[in-house]
């Protein structure tokens, strides 16, 4: 098993950092919301009974439904920026298809190109002078 699986992983690299910037950007939320609903701070909403006016009207419901929109929409865009801006380890960077390292073939191709050069230019330049011709290219 390799060393990174088993070393802690820090807080910002973790699943704690998005969950507790969230929480607190959704109580942000609730609590304006709540403010904003009970009418301020100077003039706060009378407390209402249980029958009387429940449902979307009271505060706390609709800080509640706040707190919950900002808190899945902010842990979704965190999340999606940590993953974006996370390297891919050393190993996915070989291998093939997808996972490609595509300097490295390039720098093959680029090359093998040189090399095929290097040898058409020889060959003329045997050619040119009259040397005979050795090796596989005698027959």
């Amino acid at each position: 098993m390799p060393d990174d699986q088993n070393r802690r992983r820090s807080l910002l690299q973790s699943v704690k950092a998005p969950l507790i910037f969230s929480a607190v950007l959704g109580a942000v939320a609730a609590a304006v919301v709540f403010m904003a609903t009970s009418g301020g701070t100077d003039n706060p909403r009378v407390q209402q009974g249980v029958g009387e006016a429940g449902g979307l009207n009271a505060p706390i419901n609709l800080a509640l439904i706040a707190f919950g929109i900002a808190f899945i929409v902010a842990l979704l865009l965190v999340s999606m920026l940590q993953l974006a801006s996370r390297e891919n380890p050393e190993e996915l960077r070989q291998g093939s298809g997808v996972n490609l390292n595509s300097e490295e073939l390039y720098r093959q191709q680029v090359a093998e190109r040189r090399e095929k050069e290097r040898r058409k230019k020889q060959e003329e330049a045997r050619r040119e002078h009259g040397e005979p011709p050795y090796g596989r290219d005698a027959e």
